[in-house]
């Protein structure tokens, strides 16, 4: 399902309730709202700080309910965004626009085994470094919300920018610094990041594949 502009922008203007400035202020944008109108898409961070901020549902916003006669069946659906941004898997992806492609609907209930559906995003994968667990063209769901702020990284698999880079890779914290670590050792080398060209998107914990 296509992401319904016109419903996200009358959504959002019912969350801010006219207060253009809280809106500024959770986005981190200013002038955000003008800034959609115009055409932009919102960007992964806007829809995560916003379902946050103001404690909304994500299929609520982005898509809004179809109707009474539908409001059941709307509801035990959740729609997860999926972004353009493409996420390597081998030697790295510079498509880092944040353009929203479609939304993608799950059962609520199962849904929520996977995390907060606010704090959910989809992703394609390029290249074969994590095979054979993910392989190029996988779609993958990243929580958001796991940084591995709280625990040291352990081998968890996560998404994350290393300078124009988006990539997709085992993380380990290893003296003061983080290690990357592939899958398929023929397709790429293990190595320790530079903190200051580094930021965790988030946790992977679905892998979706065509047979």
């Amino acid at each position: 399902m296509k992401w319904n502009r016109e419903v996200f922008l009358h959504n959002v203007e019912e969350l801010v309730a006219g207060k253009v400035a809280d809106l500024d202020a959770a986005v981190g944008i200013s002038g955000v709202y003008d800034i959609w109108k115009r055409g932009a898409a919102p960007t992964i961070d806007a829809i995560f700080r916003l379902c946050q901020t103001f404690d909304c549902d994500i299929t609520w916003l982005i898509n809004g309910y179809q109707g009474e006669t539908n409001a059941d069946k709307v509801s035990a659906l959740v729609y997860i965004p999926k972004y353009r941004a493409t996420l390597s898997g081998g030697g790295g992806s510079f498509e880092t626009s944040a353009e929203i492609l479609e939304t993608c609907p799950f059962g609520k209930s199962w849904i929520r085994q996977k995390g907060n559906p606010s704090s959910l995003v989809l992703f394609d994968v390029s290249g074969d470094s994590m095979a054979p667990l993910i392989l190029n063209g996988d779609t993958v769901m990243v929580d958001r919300s796991k940084k591995g702020e709280d625990l040291p990284l352990q081998g968890g698999i996560f998404a994350f920018r290393e300078a124009d880079t988006i990539k997709i890779k085992r993380l380990f914290h290893e003296e003061g610094s983080v290690r990357v670590i592939s899958e398929n050792k023929t397709e790429a080398v293990d190595y320790l990041v530079d903190p200051q060209q580094f930021e965790v998107i988030g946790e992977v914990v679905w892998v979706a594949r065509d047979l």
